[in-house]
């Protein structure tokens, strides 16, 4: 499996209990994602360990790039569809429970941008990890592990993701409790409450996911500021193109679309069906955009943009491009973040 190369997958996902209706309802469907959404998931799935080096942003290309190699090593495509690859079963046990963890964070985000047209998918521990546990606070027990955010209607929903190597009832439960606890988000009612499970079927080891949702909370409120929510989901992209002007600066940095800057990544490896012997057209490669305004934001917040903007405002005024543009070389998702392979 390469992700460099253009693809659609096809992942079995069952869903019960969304849209405000009743138990017992019951949807199963194939959900199809291009490679270019699989990657968009990938680098915009905010976890934890993009912030383990806040002092060290070169870091930030390597653990992208490392996400990306373990997705392309844990799967394959059988007849359109993702499967485990057989490779896998050689891991030790505890190796495959933290890749099937990430696939479960990953495939989560792809189900939310998919399915409920979510924009942002933050993991609630970074708020605490960067700003201090007063940045967010939860009156529960135990607050859940993802937030999403849809930008045009400004509704919150809750998200908990468990990863299995196999199908586990008992996980999936817990994740439900889990989100059946928050009652509001910022004093809304999250549109949605959904735990998620992805696994591997024993037959033929395909790639399925499930989504259970809560209709009505119980009594938890989660509340945190929605500028350093998007604060969070931007910076480790943004810290991205830092690395690239620092290793090399402004070779790779062109203006494809107006407005967005893009980068040049070099994943691992050849690709090898390209019989051109020049070994640069032969590397894997992928393009990176992101708003400049965004970008401005996080270059220049200790100037003038620290004083008159804030993100939020960059982001309520930000115009994505219309369809038009998508094809199987290019995508972008709501949140103005786009790949390109070339």
């Amino acid at each position: 499996m390469k992700l460099t190369q253009n693809n659609t997958y096809k992942v079995a996902l069952e869903i019960t209990g969304c849209n405000g209706m009743e138990w017992p309802f019951y949807s199963s469907k194939i959900v199809e994602c291009s490679n270019l959404e699989l990657l968009h998931s990938i680098l915009t799935c905010g976890m934890p360990n993009q912030f383990l080096s806040p002092w060290h942003h070169e870091k930030r290309t390597q653990e992208f790039i490392s996400k990306i190699s373990m997705v392309e090593t844990n799967l394959e495509e059988y007849d359109g569809y993702l499967v485990k690859s057989p490779s896998t079963e050689y891991l030790d046990a505890s190796e495959k429970s933290v890749n099937s963890y990430y696939l479960g964070l990953i495939f989560t985000k792809l189900f939310s941008m998919k399915e409920f047209n979510i924009d942002y998918f933050l993991h609630t521990t970074i708020f605490e990890q960067v700003y201090g546990k007063d940045a967010l606070t939860c009156s529960g027990r135990k607050k859940p592990s993802f937030v999403g955010y849809q930008k045009e209607s400004q509704e919150w929903s809750i998200w908990e993701s468990t990863g299995k190597r196999d199908h586990a009832p008992k996980a999936l439960d817990d994740a439900f409790n889990q989100v059946l606890a928050i009652k509001t988000i910022n004093a809304q009612s999250p549109t949605l409450a959904m735990a998620c499970m992805t696994y591997f079927d024993t037959k033929h080891g395909e790639l399925q996911g499930i989504l259970r949702n809560a209709s009505v909370g119980k009594k938890a409120n989660l509340e945190f500021d929605r500028e350093k929510f998007l604060n969070l989901y931007y910076r480790h992209i943004c810290e991205i193109f830092d690395e690239s002007l620092r290793r090399k600066p402004f070779d790779s940095v062109i203006d494809y679309i107006e407005g967005y800057l893009e980068i040049e990544l070099e994943l691992f490896g050849l690709n090898i069906e390209n019989t051109d012997k020049d070994e640069y057209l032969r590397k894997r490669r992928i393009k990176l955009g992101v708003p400049k305004d965004i970008l401005g934001y996080f270059q220049y917040n200790q100037g003038r943009y620290s004083d008159n903007v804030t993100i939020s405002s960059i982001v309520d005024s930000m115009k994505i491009p219309t369809v038009d543009l998508q094809d199987d070389s290019f995508f972008m998702g709501r949140d103005g973040i786009y790949f390109r392979i070339i």
